[in-house]
């Protein structure tokens, strides 16, 4: 009886063995009946899942309010700071002054992402208007710039997003305002001489090659009746004649005009560029003959960044990293 039932168990393991065995010997016949389909499944299922970390970076994108439309749109935010460095700077110059716009224009990105959505944008985080924000163009739109050379042109500004993608800049651990302008008055401007709010890595630095730009310094004239006619929104009474308006002025270090007395009136250089639309508030005024000539130096605000000054310290040798570190006192250019 008890060999009966050996007989009978050994028969019962080699009878459950021969499936597998016959699995194990078939080999390619075996493989022969997965299909592709099971490939692609077996592949998926093998493949690790992204981290989060991951996914949130492939989704990272900017919300742009165009200042021409009011719409907001999501943009990635790699291709809005290639769009940003495209209408900001000539994709021509050196290759270490786009990538320092390049930083700079992500920076100001990043920034406006973490302040959140704005309604005065419509639920955008940042304006495509130069003025308020950054100057933004659509691939669609630096096609039409550059006509026949859009590829060699995107390339480079490519090539310079990419190489400052991964980097940041701080001061005291806080992402920097990293503010730019196109030419300074041969130095750079500090902060609170033009947004009356101290920030301590926007202070004034030299940038006297600046003066060297093509139409550094540019004139207006105006006769004293349409110089008068603009400042009444301002309190002017023209009570004398117009060769005695001018009084006293005061001047930045940097040669920004902060306070220009005009008869009864005292004005900014700011006020004056708002009111005449002059490329900065760095600005002489003087009368003569019946016309008053306002001539300002510079083109932009002049704080932070000097982008024909980033240009002539690249073409010297410089780095992004000394740009940014040059512009920007005190900061600190970190990895992510």
């Amino acid at each position: 009886m008890k060999k009966t039932v050996f007989l009978a168990v050994v028969l019962l393991i080699c009878l459950s063995a021969v499936p597998l065995l016959a699995d194990y010997f078939s080999g390619t016949d075996a493989q022969a009946n997965v299909t592709p389909s099971d490939i692609k499944e077996i592949t998926s299922a093998q493949t690790q899942p992204p981290t989060q970390e991951t996914a949130m970076e492939a989704q990272e994108e900017i919300l742009v309010c165009f200042a021409s439309s009011g719409a907001v749109a999501g943009v990635p935010l790699e291709e809005y700071v290639i769009g940003v460095v495209a209408g900001e700077m000539p994709a021509l110059y050196d290759m270490q002054a786009l990538c320092a716009q390049a930083a700079a224009s992500l920076n100001l990105a990043r920034l406006a992402m973490l302040e959140g959505t704005s309604e005065r944008l419509g639920g955008g985080h940042i304006s495509s208007s130069a003025t308020s924000a950054q100057a933004y163009l659509t691939k669609e739109q630096m096609q039409n710039k550059w006509g026949e050379d859009f590829d060699l042109y995107y390339t480079r500004i490519t090539e310079a997003v990419q190489t400052v993608f991964d980097y940041e800049i701080v001061y005291e651990d806080q992402l920097c305002q990293t503010c730019f302008h196109a030419v300074s008055a041969g130095r750079t401007e500090n902060s609170e001489n033009v947004w009356q709010s101290a920030v301590p890595y926007l202070t004034a630095v030299d940038s006297n090659f600046d003066t060297t730009a093509d139409n550094y310094s540019v004139s207006v004239q105006l006769h004293a009746d349409t110089f008068a006619e603009a400042l009444e929104p301002y309190g002017f009474v023209p009570t004398q004649t117009a060769r005695l308006w001018l009084g006293n002025s005061t001047y930045s270090d940097s040669g920004t005009l902060l306070a220009l007395e005009i008869g009864n009136i005292t004005v900014s250089g700011a006020q004056l560029r708002s009111v005449f639309g002059l490329r900065s508030a760095a600005v002489d005024v003087i009368y003569e003959d019946g016309e008053f000539i306002l001539t300002a130096r510079g083109y932009g605000h002049g704080v932070g960044m000097s982008q024909y000054g980033a240009q002539q310290l690249a073409l010297q040798g410089k780095t992004w990293q000394e740009i940014i570190r040059h512009y920007y006192t005190g900061v600190e250019i970190r990895k992510r």
